[in-house]
């Protein structure tokens, strides 16, 4: 190949590989804590309330998938736990568990301001999701634990403001999930888990799960803030508020969490 040619070749699609490499990545993790409510009538008839601590990891990337060029694909690892006890203080109930979830955001608009450079921008997606927990009563003996687990098809919306401030480039995010249809495992009324597993008596154990029975919100709102006027590195300051509820075989749940954290966010361009 001609030196011409291969010019001409390099010429020709450097815009796609221009493109290519402004695929922008970022990864964040933080860590902190704040105050839980939970609910489980399968281990107690109250409310037990307390500390909690919160563990969170995320990634976001643009990709090109299902025909689309400007998709953005999230990951979101979740790990908490709540140290509680019974309105009368003297039953301690433990709870926590582990979520892991896939989405995919489609921008829908954006809205740009001259007068300070700042671009708020919305998208929208399907999310899948994975939960397993436990929630702990010391209390009881012959059934003292209760399993969580639920896969679900969620739907998730973004709300992104990228400002400038203090010299700084700033992002502000709002993020809601709501879970939509999907499966969950529950004990039924009176069912102990030595029948389920040791005795394999299924009782409709694998229940349907939706906004019927299930109606949970989950709301997430990050500031990122540069470590320096360039850098790629910024601290981010979080808030996660978690409202997972739920009424399968005549028991009811409910896991009300607020957690405030702090960690880092480091985004960087990649092919």
């Amino acid at each position: 190949m001609s030196s011409k040619t291969l010019i001409a070749y390099l010429l020709l699609f450097s815009p796609f590989m221009v493109k290519a490499q402004q695929h922008e990545r970022s990864h964040s993790f933080v860590v902190g804590g704040g105050y839980a409510s939970v609910l489980d009538t399968y281990l107690s008839p109250y409310s037990h309330t307390g500390p909690a601590a919160h563990l969170q990891r995320q990634t976001e990337r643009e990709v090109s998938a299902f025909g689309q060029h400007n998709l953005t694909f999230q990951t979101l690892f979740d790990l908490d736990c709540a140290f509680t006890e019974n309105p009368a203080g003297n039953v301690n109930e433990y709870a926590g568990g582990m979520r892991y979830a896939l989405a995919w955001l489609k921008p829908l608009k954006e809205f740009h301001f001259t007068n300070n450079c700042s671009v708020l921008a919305f998208a929208a997606g399907p999310q899948l999701s994975t939960y397993f927990g436990c929630v702990y009563n010391e209390r009881n003996g012959n059934n003292p634990a209760q399993a969580k687990a639920d896969l679900m098809l969620d739907l998730t919306a973004q709300a992104k403001w990228d400002f400038n401030l203090l010299k700084r480039r700033m992002t502000l995010a709002y993020q809601l999930y709501l879970p939509c249809i999907g499966l969950a495992f529950s004990e039924n009324y009176g069912q102990s888990y030595y029948e389920t597993f040791q005795l394999g008596n299924y009782d409709h154990n694998i229940v349907f799960a939706h906004p019927g029975n299930m109606p949970s919100m989950r709301h997430l709102l990050n500031l990122d803030i540069p470590v320096r006027k360039s850098s790629k590195t910024a601290l981010r300051f979080s808030y996660a508020g978690y409202f997972m509820q739920s009424t399968f075989n005549r028991l009811r749940y409910h896991s009300y969490t607020h957690s405030f954290m702090i960690g880092i966010t480091s985004r960087f361009l990649r092919l």
